[in-house]
């Protein structure tokens, strides 16, 4: 399993018993900082914000903010 797979297991198993605090949205934030440059694994990540939205919206999961430290912006941006 490679890293991208266990990182989406562990967001998986996350989302089929959501805890109450704010793991969840911390983890997926997370995720799609550590993948933002490979559009493959966004990819990938996407149907899980779909859910995470999903739960936010049925009440089964806490909406929440997520605070990130701000990006380093490169040449051309």
């Amino acid at each position: 399993m490679d890293g991208l797979e266990q990182d989406l297991a562990a967001l998986s198993a996350l989302l089929q018993a959501p805890p109450e605090d704010d793991s969840v949205r911390e983890l997926y934030g997370e995720l799609v900082d550590r993948y933002r440059d490979d559009p493959d694994s966004l990819a990938k990540l996407r149907p899980f914000g779909d859910q995470i939205r999903q739960l936010e919206a049925d009440g089964r999961l806490p909406s929440t903010l997520v605070v990130r430290a701000p990006r380093a912006r490169g040449p051309g941006r």
